[in-house]
């Protein structure tokens, strides 16, 4: 995948992850950068992590609730 695919996610803490570009295709961004301003480092990570787990080929419905489930165990403060 080319780089130029990719646009960068800068969340409140500074921490940055690669996403497909087509995921943000409507977002006028020319420095590929989006600040994340309300999101830190351990909701993207989150989010990251579930995207993740979704896109993996072979896995099963009830292992995706399993996951889904164990995700969100976190302080209600984090989720909300």
């Amino acid at each position: 995948m080319s780089s130029k695919n990719l646009i960068t996610l800068k969340t409140s803490n500074d921490m940055r992850s690669q996403v497909i570009k087509n995921i943000v295709q409507y977002v006028d961004c020319a420095s590929n950068l989006i600040p994340l301003t309300n999101v830190d480092g351990k909701i993207m990570f989150k989010v990251v992590e579930y995207w993740k787990k979704h896109s993996e080929e072979g896995v099963s419905n009830d292992a995706l609730i399993d996951f889904d489930k164990n995700l969100v165990k976190v302080d209600q403060s984090v989720l909300f």
